[in-house]
């Protein structure tokens, strides 16, 4: 039986890059379900690392979600104790989002199983060959106007 030849849609740069992004989303998803963190949660904390705090609004705009929706999620991850709310200094109707220590201890785990995921990930590449690929897609995503550090899904409505 011979091997069917991939249709070029298959070898299309688009396709290549949701493919892989997709496989390397579950992986991070998996690693994170360990630690009890949803990709959407810790996409949120990882943005309040720094600055040590923005307004609800502030990171609503960042992160590209609704405010109605930012609501629920700030909702979730407080009832976690991953972050707190505090009124602003600057304007008294506007509230602060900051991690807990908890949630910059959940933050600094993730940091640490990174190495390994890029490893994985990138399993039979040169450290020369991950630095380009890395560099090519920064200039893709700077092409596209994504925002870094912050993932298109996080825009998606709360499921």
């Amino acid at each position: 039986m011979s091997k069917q030849q991939p249709s070029s849609y298959a070898e299309s740069l688009a396709f290549l890059l949701s493919q892989v992004g997709a496989r390397s989303a579950q992986i991070f998803a998996e690693r994170l379900a360990a630690l009890g963190v949803s990709p959407r949660a810790y996409g949120v904390l990882s943005n309040l690392v720094n600055p040590a705090s923005r307004t609800q609004q502030q990171l609503a705009d960042t992160l590209g979600i609704h405010r109605n929706n930012m609501v629920t999620l700030i909702d979730e991850l407080e009832t976690a104790g991953w972050l707190r709310r505090h009124r602003s200094v600057q304007d008294r109707r506007a509230f602060d989002i900051r991690l807990t220590r908890t949630g910059r201890t959940l933050v600094a785990r993730v940091d640490k199983f990174m190495p390994a995921l890029e490893d994985e990930v990138g399993h039979g590449l040169s450290e020369s060959d991950r630095q380009t690929l890395v560099g090519l897609l920064r200039q893709v995503a700077q092409q596209l106007d994504l925002t870094p550090g912050v993932h298109p899904y996080l825009r998606l409505p709360s499921r």
